[in-house]
């Protein structure tokens, strides 16, 4: 994973925010709208708080209050843990895990201009996977291209004509195959 990204790159820059006095039925409403699972809280503009699913579930539904007669303020997480935009993703990653947190709000100069999610993170890890992949396979075609002439060996794999997998795989034909098809392939071509 490219960890040396900074987090406007990667950050979300829509965040789904709602007023301190806001009730949690109708932060509820909104989080459900916007397909989110988590509202910045606001006082006065000011981010201060978080409220996440877990927070309204472990705080109203595991109690049986009533959703519509609380404010977010009653559940909010508090100070609100947050990062810069300029900040490192591998930094992040480590001050999420030591917070134990899921969620973190971007702001700059006091003000939200976004958040970052565990689930960007690893969206982020996975694309960084793929190309990785990508690039071993460029790699590793190239180092075949450059073995040179049929027969030579060059490596481990899975054999392109029986499919079996073997430790010493030789270029046949334009194929990468075992010894045993090699043979084969030779006997075929007598």
């Amino acid at each position: 994973m490219e960890t040396d990204i900074p987090l406007r790159e990667i950050m979300v820059r829509e965040v789904v925010k709602g007023d301190i006095d806001l009730d949690v039925k109708e932060a509820a409403k909104m989080m459900k709208k916007y397909d989110v699972d988590s509202i910045i809280v606001l006082n006065n503009g000011e981010p201060v708080g978080i409220v996440t699913q877990g927070d309204i579930i472990s705080e109203l539904v595991s109690k049986d209050t009533t959703p519509s007669t609380v404010k977010l303020k009653d559940v909010m997480t508090t100070p609100l843990i947050a990062a810069s935009s300029n900040d490192r993703l591998s930094d992040t990653v480590k001050k999420m895990a030591a917070e134990k947190i899921r969620k973190l709000p971007i702001l700059e100069d006091g003000k939200l201009v976004g958040i970052v999610a565990d689930v960007d993170i690893l969206s982020v890890s996975s694309q960084m996977n793929s190309i990785l992949a990508e690039l071993i396979e460029m790699h590793v075609e190239r180092e075949i291209l450059e073995a040179g002439s049929e027969g030579e060996g060059v490596g481990q794999g899975i054999c392109e004509k029986c499919g079996s997998f073997s430790h010493y795989l030789v270029m046949n034909d334009g194929l990468m195959v075992c010894e045993t098809c090699k043979e084969e392939l030779e006997m075929e071509g007598e």
